[in-house]
């Protein structure tokens, strides 16, 4: 018969449970962002207080980094120090860290310095051997194969199929951090690769998995497998954004849930300047999105008439300056829009477009004045843009 479980904010009351992140990313430079960079870098490290505090909060039973702690071997003692501190104050509940592409475990590892110095709280397991089994729990078992190297094809979860297969424990995860071999997907040849296949007939409850930077789900079968996303947002276009990190509750089914720990929100807005009625509408739409602790992207696309009275003012420099102060950064892309002189020559004989063309160009030859002139060629401009599909209709 099935147990019955309670759900709280606090998870599933009743079976072990875990948080999974990934992809922290911890001392990367964000040198695009010039000295707001270095904010960026302490908003990381709040960031991995937040989750430790999410630990505490969902009185979860250990705590799993799939990969990439660091953005690099090449990091400070300083933050080694401050990192182990973290996760030293959760002692006694066991955390587990997979090294991953930018933090591997090779011979110049920051792991490797972190072990042979004895600075690894007894709470803390770096995952360093090939294939390897960790039990958290008595009821969990986690199965780890260690990024040793930045060999591509290398398969790391079918590495794991032998060992989980012997294991009794009554809940099974592994702990991957590489790519998801997906036919027609564009994959560095020299990731480590999990196949689809090997997701759904493994004997895993749940893999947790890292390197995509976005929350991806690619369960198979009865195996949930998930890319939690980065708990800070590193770039524009990875969402969830503020980050999260994956709240995992093991039972008779796997239960999963979001917790917010980010500090930084990133959004990239496109907007297509056909169907704005001008500079300050665009303005005014980026300002929805406003925020102290908000980076922006506005991607401008489209296409303008020649005659419109505010082509000018598309100016990428006033628009951040009327733009900026609402936000904690700024970045504009105008070079997709463009400047539109309507062409009766595009449209084919006896269609739509090319008689509009031509009642237009009578029309305008027969204006009253150059106040007519001037409203039928704009109307001339916009027909155009419309009817070559060039443009939508403001609303």
């Amino acid at each position: 018969m099935a147990n019955t479980y309670i759900q709280t904010l606090e998870g599933v009351v009743g079976v072990p449970s875990f948080i999974h992140t990934a992809d922290l990313h911890l001392g990367r430079p964000f040198r695009r962002l010039g000295t707001l960079g270095k904010q960026i870098r302490k908003a990381q490290f709040q960031t991995l207080k937040n989750i430790m505090d999410t630990v505490r909060q969902t009185r979860c039973d250990f705590l799993v980094v799939a990969g990439d702690l660091f953005d690099s071997n090449a990091v400070s003692l300083k933050m080694v120090q401050d990192v182990l501190g973290c996760f030293a104050s959760l002692a006694p509940l066991p955390v587990y860290i997979q090294p991953g592409n930018h933090d591997v475990f090779d011979s110049g590892s920051i792991y490797r310095t972190i072990v042979h110095s004895g600075m690894l709280p007894s709470n803390v397991t770096v995952f360093a051997e090939e294939a390897a089994e960790f039990r958290p729990t008595p009821d969990v078992a986690l199965f780890a194969a260690a990024s040793t190297t930045k060999r591509g094809g290398d398969r790391p979860l079918k590495r794991l199929l032998p060992l989980a297969s012997q294991s009794d424990a009554k809940y099974k995860v592994a702990v991957i951090h590489g790519s998801v071999d997906v036919p027609g997907l564009s994959i560095d040849p020299n990731e480590p690769l999990v196949g689809l296949d090997d997701i759904e007939s493994g004997p895993f409850h749940y893999v947790a998995m890292g390197h995509w930077h976005s929350r991806q789900t690619w369960s198979q079968g009865s195996t949930q497998a998930i890319y939690p996303g980065t708990p800070e947002t590193l770039e524009f276009g990875e969402s969830p954004s503020p980050g999260t990190v994956t709240l995992v509750s093991l039972g008779d089914t796997v239960h999963i849930e979001q917790k917010a720990v980010g500090v930084f929100k990133w959004v990239k807005l496109s907007l297509d300047v056909s169907l704005m009625s001008g500079a300050d509408a665009i303005v005014q739409r980026a300002k929805q999105e406003a925020g102290g602790n908000t980076l922006l992207r506005l991607e401008l696309t489209g296409n303008l008439a020649g005659g419109d009275i505010w082509a000018d003012d598309l100016n990428a420099s006033h628009l951040e300056e009327a733009i900026s102060p609402h936000f904690f950064h700024v970045e504009i892309d105008a070079s997709r829009v463009a400047v539109h002189e309507p062409d009766p020559g595009e449209f084919p004989l006896n269609s739509v477009g090319r008689a509009f063309c031509e009642i237009m160009a009578e029309k305008i030859a027969h204006a009253q004045d150059a106040a007519e002139t001037e409203i039928l060629q704009e109307a001339l401009r916009r027909g155009v843009l419309y009817l070559s599909g060039k443009a939508g209709i403001r609303p």
